[in-house]
């Protein structure tokens, strides 16, 4: 109900900021959190609660809630746990799979090391279809492993994993142009065999995402491609700032039009989400928020690098069709203003130097993955414009 709360219209909340709904919800949860009820339901609920944490940016708490909800998964050995039906271990291991994607996000935006591995003898979930014909009690077939939402992200989070560890070594130490290239080209090779691997009915094609949407996972259905184009952007990113030697100059540029590709790719599908009626389809939660920041640097890049027009024209249209996303999630959930702050600390990083702006080091290793901090400022000269709305108006 916490959850849910800030997108409810009833006249209860009629004087209550939308983003304070639910802390009446919060605060009689964490009342009735029990840790010492060793249970699958104590796992759920901590993760509920991390979750509304880290909805309200309370991002200290939130780590603690996730690995409280670790080490009992751990305890109970939940992918090998015994269970009276398939519903029970299904549950079980689709808890487990979400804790394994939960700890490496969770983990990168803190700059925590993470608790669990992938680990390749635990089965992954069933499919979504199966998994909601499942009924207790009733006896089911024990191979009923067939790729559905989670269990592909589960698959993909693996290859972020990849992402992010190479990374952090590129910033690190010291790696020349030539292993750069041939890391880059493994991962991305390793990513698009993904895709292409995908069943018919897992792709991404309108009438999937409608189809999806029928069945009350269109979020879920988005979430797994919109996270598949944004790996590609932050993979290709940092060739936005690198200056190639010939002998590197196509394999560069290939890489930078990837970067732009996928960020044209991850705000098409947003966009095409946005289009339904359906407000629990419209990928509202806040981890776009992340993403979507990240992915309007890449339309700044654009802007400010490209001499097409046509090119120049799509990127001020996108940055001010995702800043208002932006700045209506903003009305439902306070990691917003996080997030909308550091678009803004990149700006302003841009205004001196475009190059150093999207070079990848320390700063910008944290910008694209710490999501859970705040992104130091780097004094400017001249006044700061006073909201968030002026700098926006200021700038595009």
């Amino acid at each position: 109900m916490a959850l849910g709360a800030p997108f409810s219209d009833n006249q209860l909340f009629a004087n209550i900021d939308r983003r304070r709904r639910g802390d009446q919800y919060t605060a009689r949860a964490r009342g009735l959190l029990d840790l010492t009820d060793i249970s699958v339901t104590t796992i759920q609920a901590s993760i509920l609660l991390a979750t509304v944490c880290f909805c309200d940016s309370q991002t200290e708490t939130e780590a603690l809630y996730y690995s409280i909800a670790i080490r009992l998964a751990l305890i109970l050995d939940l992918p090998n746990r015994k269970c009276d039906d398939q519903l029970g271990r299904q549950v079980n291991l689709r808890i487990w799979w979400s804790l394994y994607m939960i700890d490496i996000w969770s983990s990168m935006g803190l700059n925590l090391p993470r608790q669990l591995d992938f680990v390749e003898r635990y089965p992954l979930p069933a499919s979504e279809e199966v998994f909601l014909s499942l009924r207790p009690g009733v006896e089911t077939p024990a191979n009923v492993v067939s790729p559905g939402l989670c269990s592909e992200m589960a698959i993909l989070a693996r290859k972020w994993a990849r992402i992010h560890h190479f990374n952090k070594t590129a910033v690190n130490s010291f790696i020349d142009c030539q292993s750069v290239s041939v890391t880059v080209d493994s991962l991305a090779r390793e990513l698009q065999a993904w895709s292409d691997s995908l069943p018919s009915y897992l792709q991404e094609t309108p009438d999937n995402l409608e189809r999806y949407c029928s069945l009350g996972l269109g979020n879920a259905f988005a979430a797994l491609h919109l996270g598949y184009h944004y790996y590609n952007e932050v993979l290709f990113y940092q060739f936005l700032a690198r200056r190639p030697n010939q002998e590197h100059f196509d394999s560069f540029s290939w890489y930078r039009s990837q970067c732009e590709e996928h960020a044209l790719a991850f705000c098409n599908l947003l966009y095409r989400c946005r289009s339904t009626n359906q407000v629990q389809f419209q990928c509202l939660y806040v981890m776009v928020g992340h993403m979507l920041v990240v992915t309007s640097t890449v339309y700044i890049h654009m802007l400010v690098s490209s001499d097409n027009e046509v090119k120049i024209k799509l990127a001020r249209q996108r940055l001010g069709q995702n800043f208002q996303i932006l700045t209506e999630m903003q009305t439902y959930w306070v990691s917003l203003d996080i997030f909308l702050s550091r678009l803004q600390v990149f700006h302003n990083a841009c205004i001196r130097s475009i190059d150093e702006s999207f070079r990848m080091d320390q700063w910008m290793l944290s910008f694209l993955l710490e999501h859970g901090t705040m992104v130091m400022e780097r004094p400017l000269d001249g006044d700061s414009p006073d909201t968030l709305r002026d700098w926006f108006l200021q700038t595009f």
